[in-house]
């Protein structure tokens, strides 16, 4: 008995390490995923069949005890020496009131099945897991400053052979770079920046362009994953100076080239841009440049090649509150609704980024937060006797970028105007809205590149609400963008820990259904076998049902006189015969079995299955008639 329960054990923590060993493991070949399978449900039944066998080993001895205490129908014994077959016992009010406790055992020997071989092994299913870790792995970033000290005459040959390109275009002083005090000078943005700028201006997706196998590298394998990375590039940082016509008082303080009056409603346009006042002059000026291309003859002026400011863009536009107007409105001739005018500037700026990229299988999300460092040419206008800016006068002097003292800078704001220059390209112009009074329908009149971005509503054909955040984000969109053409030298690596996570098809463990099973289980069997230990214990023996014990249990001549004619263990058996109550005790009898047998004293006596009134109750430790008893009265027999 406890053999069988140790071993049930065992087998159950068994089952509990291979399901353990199998989690989160995923199987590319079907036939060793059910092969595993196959093993857990081995042990399953190899745990039924241990518990079981302590069960049943402990029921013969209880039963054996029931039999001497309580008189029972031959019917109600029947069905307790077959239990482990026939659950008809559970339907018998005699077995469940007389002979309870060995009623629930049968019952727990009929559940232990179904709790280890039907329900444990759900306890490992097959589904999708998510495997998080943790991959040190190079991602892309931007270093704008490797254009400080590219030089446009040697190429630069990656190990795959690749070239690195730059964002810039360059003029120089002189080709090869021997004349005293020569320099390169910006020109204009490369192709390759045209070509992306283009790219991201068209994208109305809510991502920006990326390399198709971007997930790939970054996140060192076929995985999801997260990370944050941060450089310095240029950003523009838009302001709103006025909203609603009575703010042109500050437009005029701001130097604005206009004002509300020149939007809808007291205008016609609903978008209007200038964005190229004190632009770097390209080319620059012919009359000192030769015929080979931007190398000058002669003379070059002092300030030839200067970065001395950076246009500021300054932009207007109305959007529609969709608020009908009054009839008394001075606008109501021609709109049937109330337009609000806003004006906004933007100054182009170095700016740190910090960008956290989630690639979520085919797609990816980016978080941008921002902080503004300085202009990019830090210098102002200044203004004319009527209070007008003028454009062709920025100071202060000492804060110009020169092409020939500090060139690594020049270089790296060379890169910010070449990106800066896209962004204005598309914001140029003007919108102009035909009113849909009297004749209607309002339609807008394009003049501006605007309309190929996100920044027009797909609708309405007008501007977007919140329009100064929404040129900020698109210029995000264009530098984040670079990320599609590593061969940009702009686009470097830094190696860090990236956060992965990856769904798998893999086996399942839940170690608490499985314990869920085999707890009650293992506690019912345990209280079970103290049942059974005890039974042992009171009854100083142990019994079985084996044709042998049954034999020598029955061999009652009350028994056959009132089985006579029965004798065929056949079916239907007598119903008379099967209602008559039994009980197993020692019999009432005189000394002839024993003489029979050669076995002296009289107070040996025989236990049997009889009716209540013929029998005794067996006590323990008394010396009843068994087989050592015989073989020693058949060797008296011989040796007489």
């Amino acid at each position: 008995m406890v053999i069988s329960f140790v071993t049930g054990i065992f087998l159950a923590l068994g089952q509990h390490f291979l399901y353990r060993s199998l989690n989160h493991k995923a199987y590319d070949s079907e036939d060793k995923k059910a092969r595993v399978v196959l093993y857990g449900r081995a042990l399953a039944y190899s745990c039924k069949v241990a518990f079981g066998g302590c069960v049943i080993l402990c029921y013969r001895q209880r039963i054996w005890r029931t039999f001497r205490e309580r008189a029972l129908s031959v019917f109600t014994i029947d069905q307790l020496f077959l239990a482990t077959e026939d659950p008809s016992l559970f339907l018998n009010w005699e077995t469940i009131t007389k002979a309870t406790i060995v009623t629930a055992m049968a019952l727990v020997l009929w559940v232990i099945p179904i709790a280890t071989i039907v329900l444990s092994p759900a306890a490992l299913t097959f589904g999708d897991f998510l495997e998080l870790g943790t991959n040190n792995v190079g991602v892309p970033t931007l270093n704008f400053t490797a254009e400080s000290f590219k030089d446009w005459r040697k190429r630069m040959v990656m190990p795959d052979g690749s070239t690195k390109k730059s964002l810039t275009y360059w003029n120089t002083t002189d080709r090869d770079a021997k004349t005293p005090g020569w320099y390169d000078y910006y020109d204009q943005p490369s192709a390759d920046l045209k070509r992306i700028a283009l790219m991201a201006a068209y994208n109305l997706k809510n991502q920006t362009l990326n390399r198709d196998d971007a997930r790939i590298k970054s996140c060192g394998g076929d995985f999801n994953c997260t990370y944050a990375i941060s450089f310095v590039a240029p950003g523009y940082n838009c302001v709103e100076i006025a909203t609603g016509s009575n703010d042109d008082q500050k437009l005029h303080e701001a130097g604005a080239p206009f004002d509300t009056s020149a939007l809808v409603p007291r205008g016609q346009n609903v978008y209007l841009a200038s964005v190229d006042n004190g632009d770097y002059q390209r080319p620059q000026p012919a009359e000192f440049l030769s015929n080979q291309g931007g190398v000058p003859s002669g003379y070059i002026p002092d300030d030839f090649g200067f970065f001395k400011s950076e246009p500021v863009l300054w932009i207007g536009y109305s959007t529609n509150s969709t608020e009908p107007l009054p009839d008394d409105s001075p606008f109501r001739q021609n709109w049937t609704h109330r337009f609000d005018p806003h004006v906004f500037s933007c100054t182009h700026y170095e700016t740190n980024y910090t960008v956290t990229f989630n690639y979520s299988g085919p797609f990816f999300t980016t978080h941008v937060s921002s902080e503004f460092l300085s202009p990019v040419v830090d210098t102002n206008f200044s203004r004319f006797d009527n209070g007008t800016i003028n454009y062709n006068d920025p100071g202060p002097a000492s804060n110009f970028l020169t092409p020939h003292l500090d060139v690594p800078k020049y270089k790296k704001v060379a890169a910010y105007h070449a990106m800066g220059k896209y962004l204005r390209d598309f914001l140029r112009g003007s919108m102009e809205l035909v009113p849909p009074s009297p004749v209607g329908p309002s339609y807008a009149k394009v003049y501006s590149d605007i309309t190929i971005t996100k920044l027009v509503s797909n609708s309405t054909n007008e501007p977007l609400d919140d329009l100064p955040k929404r040129v900020q984000g698109l210029y995000t969109d264009m530098i984040l963008s670079l990320f599609s053409a590593p061969q940009l030298l702009v686009v470097s690596e830094e190696r860090m820990d990236v956060k992965t996570s990856k769904y798998k098809s893999t086996f399942m463990y839940t170690a608490p259904k499985l314990w869920a099973c085999y707890i009650p289980v293992i506690f019912f069997v345990f209280v079970i076998l103290l049942f059974g230990a005890f039974t042992i214990w009171e009854d100083g023996t142990t019994f079985g049902v084996g044709f042998s014990r049954i034999m020598v249990t029955t061999r009652n001549t009350t028994l056959d006189e009132i089985s006579r004619g029965a004798c065929l263990g056949n079916d239907p058996f007598p119903v008379e015969l099967m209602q008559t109550r039994l009980k197993f005790g020692v019999l009432n009898e005189g000394g002839h079995e024993l003489e029979y047998m050669g076995i002296e004293g009289s107070g040996v006596g025989h236990c049997a299955f009889g009716v209540p009134s013929e029998l005794s109750p067996i006590h323990r430790g008394v010396r009843y008639a068994g087989l050592q008893r015989r073989s020693e009265g058949v060797k008296k027999m011989k040796e007489d």
